[in-house]
């Protein structure tokens, strides 16, 4: 397995990996598998933003993981802070090819951005209703800060995360 950074040469394996991750309910991934060129390229320009976006959106850089030209799952990092990140959606978003869930892929992502991309240290959240993410964040080191209830996102578990 190999990550790697967001780019426009990607969108062949994109493609299929959208349209499973929104077939099993991600609505992030709408109808990116009919023009995967145009989403690897707006990923690309939201990771070159300097400042904060419309809507309290923050740069981000997204990285796949990939093996046999087939990607695995995604992970994005947030620049910056506002309270959204601090509170509800932190500094790190990731999901699993659903094909793919149970071997290993979120905590092998979570691992690899704890240990080549994170400087400081950053919010990781995910639903109380997940604990495979509760699991991958506590297994990388993630230090439970608490829980917080936000009206989009629901109830969370707030924790910490530092380089290694």
């Amino acid at each position: 397995m190999e990550v790697v950074e967001a780019r426009p040469d990607l969108a062949p394996m994109l493609a299929s990996y959208a349209k499973e991750c929104f077939d099993s309910g991600i609505p992030k991934y709408s109808d990116v598998e009919l023009n995967p060129e145009a989403y690897l390229s707006g990923l690309v320009e939201r990771s070159k933003a300097t400042s904060e976006l419309p809507n309290g959106y923050l740069p981000s850089t997204t990285y796949y993981c990939i093996s046999n030209s087939e990607i695995l799952g995604a992970i994005r990092v947030r620049t910056g802070s506002n309270a959204n990140v601090e509170n509800a959606i932190g500094h790190i978003g990731y999901e699993t090819r659903p094909s793919a869930r149970g071997k290993g892929i979120a905590s092998f992502l979570l691992s690899w951005v704890r240990d080549n991309v994170v400087t400081d240290s950053v919010i990781v959240t995910c639903s109380i209703d997940n604990p495979a993410s509760q699991k991958v964040i506590e297994n990388c080191g993630g230090e439970y800060l608490g829980n917080y209830t936000d009206d989009n996102e629901g109830t969370v578990r707030r924790y910490r995360l530092e380089r290694t």
